[in-house]
């Protein structure tokens, strides 16, 4: 499966529950695609005027295609690049639970074993305010086109199935 055809199923897939931007470009990088939800919950007593409480959760897909084989400075940069979206799309406050973001690298020509083992082992969390005003992550995923196979992150293993080609 190509590149084109891959972000189109995964469009298809986000589309029900996320809103969807093509080629966008965000702190100065192109992204492929990028999709977000933002979810409030609140509970109610007797009339929905009556709110007891309320939060926030917001999600975000970013996807990005690499052209040739993924290296550790391109992993780097990635990574570099999803915590400067954090900053820019999450606003911890009182009604602020949680945020994921979801790096997605889309390969055509596969990765090496030693890049495949830092993916493997990524792990990014970060807590406002002692978690009062929430929490946010970053789960990453590369999708090897070649040999259509799937490397999560340790909580991005959740990603796997919708991830799949």
């Amino acid at each position: 499966m190509d590149s084109g055809k891959y972000l189109e199923m995964l469009s298809e897939r986000l589309k029900p529950y996320f809103d969807l931007e093509r080629e966008i470009i965000i702190c100065g990088k192109k992204t492929d695609l990028f999709a977000r939800c933002h979810v409030k919950h609140v509970r109610t007593f007797l009339t929905p005027k009556d709110v007891i409480d309320s939060y926030e959760t917001n999600e975000y897909f970013v996807v990005k295609i690499f052209d040739g084989k993924l290296k550790e400075e391109d992993l780097f940069l990635f990574d570099t690049f999803l915590k400067d979206i954090m900053k820019i799309y999450v606003s911890p406050g009182d009604g602020h639970m949680c945020s994921i973001i979801n790096g997605v690298m889309v390969l055509e020509e596969g990765l090496d074993g030693e890049v495949e083992k830092k993916v493997r082992n990524y792990s990014y969390e970060k807590s406002y305010f002692f978690s009062l005003k929430g929490w946010s992550r970053i789960n990453l995923a590369v999708v090897d086109l070649k040999s259509g196979r799937i490397i999560p992150s340790r909580r991005g293993k959740k990603l796997e199935q919708l991830l799949m080609p």
